[in-house]
């Protein structure tokens, strides 16, 4: 046992140390005291109300709570004549009561005595009070041994109780203790096999407590360190092939330059321009990967101004002609004359993903269209296409970084899009259907003129 099982162990044990010791000085050491305290108590009652029944000559009442009180009761005059007692006409009214404890002018006033014969000490409670029209005293006297007694019987049955409840204590101090731990354990097993990097780890917790919510937090953050692992997995294969394919080719182109056409300058240029080519498409990765880890690490500030889409748009679609040579492809705007307010350099690359990706989509021919529509204080930029579409089951994962619909590039395009666009605030959708094209939007808030 150690740790926290020992701990709340010795808790446990403090806790009922601590209880127990309040009941042993209420139920052992101060007991007599507690239950003397509560018998005077009691016989003054009793005196009160006896005095009542005899003042009104109510002699039934008055023998029935005397016998009720469990005492010995007499009325004396205040000269000393023993009116009546329950208990006969001997030695001091015949409960051995010294009379000099009558000889006072207290109204109620309680006292304790030995009898001068027999040795028993008593304990008397004594009233004053108006019997047919002559003052006199009531008194009502127990043994002193029915108080010790029961204090006796008290202390033996607790210090039995004791023992009893110490062993039933420490047993389940140890079953709850162990009971309360072993979900801890369980964490802790499990913490231990995720720093191992054993992420298939599944924590069964059932407490219904912080314990559970930890644990599926645990299993949340596993299952999220699992998705990351193998994204991490899925970027350094998809990084690894793609910079490797174009460094074989220029590879390849170089090592034709040098031995087949060092002197033919058309070809040399040809596949100088090849490799060149190769150069720019591996920087762009690079260029994306970095783009992403900064606009998700918050580094990225926003430069807000305010600029006209058109133009913007314009310059995007002017970057994209040689890429657009020999293909069948239109690209229509429409209202696009527009100013609007955001971070013209970071919109220039949204637009710029998403025609990419329309261009990619069209395999011989096809239509672009980039537009916008006014609403409120909101342009809603649309970018559709007659591509080849993306299936239903694939729209949600299309932000996901790292998430290919083909073998093309490395998945960062639209992640790279919807971090700026969060970063705008903007509200974005996209909506596809095979073989009929794509459809995104996104809204920009329009420019105060």
């Amino acid at each position: 046992m150690r740790g926290i099982r020992k701990k709340l162990f010795i808790t446990y044990l403090i806790i009922t140390g601590i209880i127990f010791l309040l009941f042993y000085l209420s139920q052992v050491v101060f007991i007599g005291k507690i239950y003397t305290y509560y018998k005077i108590n009691q016989l003054k009652n009793y005196s009160l109300k006896i005095a009542n029944a005899l003042a009104k000559n109510d002699d039934k009442t008055a023998n029935e709570l005397m016998e009720e009180s469990n005492s010995k009761v007499i009325v004396v005059t205040d000269t000393g004549n023993l009116i009546f007692g329950t208990h006969g006409n001997g030695q001091g009214y015949g409960i051995g009561l010294p009379k000099t404890y009558l000889n006072t002018d207290e109204k109620l006033s309680v006292v304790e005595f030995t009898h001068p014969s027999i040795g028993v000490k008593s304990l008397a409670v004594i009233r004053a009070f108006l019997y047919n029209k002559q003052n006199a005293k009531l008194v009502l006297t127990i043994p002193l041994s029915t108080i010790t007694d029961t204090t006796v019987i008290f202390k033996s049955e607790f210090l039995l109780m004791l023992l009893i409840c110490i062993v039933v204590i420490i047993i389940m101090s140890i079953v709850m203790s162990k009971k309360l731990t072993k979900p801890i354990d369980d964490l802790k097993y499990a913490a231990q096999n995720i720093a191992s990097g054993n992420l298939d780890v599944k924590l069964d917790v059932n407490t219904n407590d912080e314990l559970e919510d930890l644990a599926m937090s645990m299993n949340s953050m596993a299952e999220n360190l699992s998705k990351a692992e193998k994204f991490k997995r899925d970027l350094i294969a998809n990084i690894t092939h793609d910079l490797k394919t174009p460094l074989g080719l220029i590879k390849g182109y170089c090592e034709m330059l040098l031995d087949f056409y060092g002197e033919d300058k058309e070809k040399r240029n040809k596949y100088l321009n090849a490799a060149l080519n190769e150069v720019d498409r591996m920087s762009k990765m690079i260029d994306d990967v970095l783009s992403l880890s900064k606009f998700q690490s918050g580094l990225v500030k926003l430069k807000i101004s305010s600029f006209n889409l058109k133009s913007l748009v314009d310059d995007v679609v002017l970057s994209f002609e040689p890429l657009l040579h020999g293909k069948n492809i239109n690209i229509v705007m429409e209202n696009l004359d527009v100013i609007v307010n955001g971070d013209a350099e970071l919109i220039r690359r949204v637009i710029m993903n998403l025609l990419s990706n329309s261009i990619k989509s069209i395999s011989k021919s096809g239509l672009i269209t980039i537009s916008a529509i006014l609403e409120n204080n909101h342009v809603k930029v649309i970018v559709s296409d007659t591509g080849k579409g993306i299936k239903r089951e694939e729209l949600p994962n299309v932000f996901k970084k790292f998430y290919k619909g083909d073998k093309s590039g490395i998945g960062l395009g639209l992640a790279i899009v919807k971090e700026i666009l969060d970063l705008h605030g903007s509200e974005y959708y996209i909506e596809s259907e095979i073989n009929k094209g794509t459809l995104f939007y996104f809204t920009l808030n329009k420019a105060d003129i």
